[in-house]
């Protein structure tokens, strides 16, 4: 009976809008009309603790760089926590971590003295619309390994943080200073919000340069209007540093939101060489205008000698829909002082990314935009054309905040986690019984081993195999066999065949008997998902009815299991 109940709610559920995603992954119309509500999540049975957004593939190529993972940090209004996470090219999760209940940003991979790093920030946002924080290092164990701090007392923001070849960082600040208002309407002095670049020795925490923008930018440059800042603790963020990039040459280029302008600043002195775009524009335009009219920008990097990489917002909160946003690759002329476009890269849904926002040169030629404030992220060919495009949030929420990574990066990494695989047994939509394996952040596993021993304290000779697959996916399954004895572990193996963790031992008829206690009989996920979709839709003609016989039927059952219980006992 319950078969035949399950079956025609199941067509209740699907007729009342849960979707099924498409067979040809171009659109998945209930995911980006909130289906799956704000924030899609996909979660898992061994460690239930994690949970990692669901991504809707619209667009996919083989051409797409699929060797690297990608990193985010997902966040926001509808988020219940923020966190870094990595995931793999076919969405799968790699590793995911919180920090300290703080906010989360610019997850990376970074170079230091021949070892790879995970760094990202870590802070309070709520300052001004930039950071008050420090950068975290971690080593390939996911081990904490440096605490990078910005010199002088000031908090690190997190717009900004790059390891250079020379083993230093390069730190983006912003500090409170009191300015004459006059020429940007106000008559008196107050608050502004000056924009720092330090370059940060990481060994001994030293700064080795430092720039302000206020000693070479004037508040009447900006694009910025003052309205009620610079009146008593609302500092004027007039410049709003977020990108700083180092060269060959030792110099720094910069990326100012508000002045809708790159400096370009000599590393030795400090002076200013050039700005390009702005009001304060050196540059003559080859491109009809469209290579500096970028607005509210961010992630200005080079890309060789005269190549110069750019996220152009073109828009922000307050200007939606001024223009279309855009990756942005410039061929800079620094002799003749000429600028030009090579490449404009847009996104085939036209998202307008009115805050945050990155620009990635990968290293087969392809570009990877991250749309900031917009939970999406998109991979071009060379040329501009779309590769690839997925959305880690629905798209009729763009602009909200409520699902938003400040950058999305692509990097290879290997994680050896210092903790054990998580395990749990759970009975899957055919009704048997399957015990799950994970481990977050261990990207070395080839296979899984099922061992079984009829003794939790079984010596390691006394477990043997029972089942071996290929790790499938972050979490994968072994059907359980009536055959099995009473406890089981997984071990994780390397391609090279030595084993790398194994986890708990789990006592089976222990879990079957609590699990069975708790809920009379056995609900498999997708029927207590039915079960839900049910009680949504009771005054629908005839559900509330077949409701309550589920409901009769589960409890008959269930005071059954106790009497028998009882008497067993």
């Amino acid at each position: 009976m319950w078969s035949s109940w399950a079956f025609f709610l199941v067509a209740v559920g699907v007729a009342s809008g849960r979707p099924s995603k498409p067979t040809d992954g171009s659109y998945d119309f209930g995911y980006e009309h909130d289906a799956y509500g704000a924030h899609p999540l996909t979660v898992f049975k061994s460690a239930a603790e994690l949970e990692v957004p669901k991504l809707d593939v619209l667009q996919h190529s083989k051409l797409c760089e699929s060797s690297l993972y990608t990193l985010l940090t997902p966040r926001g209004g509808a988020t219940r926590k923020p966190q870094t996470t990595i995931l793999d090219s076919n969405g799968d999760l790699i590793w995911t971590s919180e920090w300290n209940g703080q906010q989360l940003y610019n997850l990376m991979v970074q170079e230091y003295k021949g070892e790879k790093y995970l760094t990202f920030w870590a802070g309070n946002d709520a300052v001004g619309g930039h950071g008050a924080g420090t950068i975290i290092m971690l080593d390939k164990t996911y081990t904490l390994f440096k605490e990078v701090r910005a010199a002088y007392g000031l908090d690190a923001d997190l717009h900004d943080f790059r390891i250079t070849e020379s083993g230093t960082a390069l730190i983006t600040v912003y500090e409170i200073v009191q300015r004459d208002l006059t020429e940007v309407g106000k008559n008196h002095i107050g608050p502004v919000w000056d924009c720092l670049i330090q370059e940060i020795d990481l060994e001994t925490g030293v700064a080795v340069f430092q720039w302000r923008a206020l000693d070479h930018w004037n508040l009447v440059d900006t694009y910025k209007e003052i309205g009620g800042d610079g009146e008593g603790d609302r500092a004027y963020d007039f410049f709003h540093m977020n990108s700083i990039d180092k060269d060959a040459r030792g110099n720094y280029l910069t990326s100012s939101r508000y002045m809708h302008a790159l400096t370009y600043i000599d590393g030795t002195t400090g002076e200013v060489i050039w700005i390009l775009g702005g009001k304060r524009n050196m540059f003559r335009d080859l491109s009809n205008g469209t290579a500096t009219n970028f607005a509210y920008q961010h992630d200005a990097r080079w890309s060789g000698n005269d190549t110069i990489t750019i996220f152009d917002n073109g828009v922000d909160d307050v200007h939606r829909d001024i223009a279309d946003t855009r990756g942005l690759k410039l061929k800079i002329d620094e002799q003749n002082m000429t600028v030009e476009v090579v490449t404009e890269y847009f996104n085939p849904h036209k998202i307008h990314g009115i805050s945050q926002g990155s620009f990635q040169s990968l290293s087969n030629g392809n570009v990877l935009l991250g749309y900031g404030n917009s939970a999406a992220f998109t991979e071009f060919a060379s040329n501009g054309d779309v590769l690839c495009d997925t959305h880690f949030g629905p798209e009729s929420r763009f602009g909200s905040a409520e699902v938003q990574s400040y950058r999305v990066y692509k990097y290879e990494w290997h994680g050896w986690p210092r903790t054990t695989p998580s395990s749990a047994l759970r009975i899957n939509s055919a009704r048997s019984w399957n015990f799950f394996v994970s481990w977050n952040g261990a990207t070395e596993v080839s296979k899984w081993i099922l061992q079984g021993s009829n003794s939790s304290n079984a010596t390691e000779e006394e477990w043997r195999e029972l089942n071996r697959t290929k790790r499938t996916g972050f979490e994968t399954a072994f059907e359980i066999r009536k055959s099995y004895p009473s406890f089981l572990r997984a071990v994780a193996v390397h391609s090279e065949g030595h084993m790398l963790g194994r986890s708990e031992p789990l006592d089976v008829q222990a879990i079957k008997d609590e699990l069975q206690y708790t809920y009379g009989f056995n609900f498999t996920d997708d029927e207590v998902w039915i079960a839900q979709i049910a009680l949504a839709c009771g005054g629908v003609l005839g559900i509330g009815a077949l409701l309550r016989m589920g409901i009769i039927a589960w409890n008959t059952r269930r005071k059954a299991y106790q009497r028998v219980s009882t008497e067993d006992s």
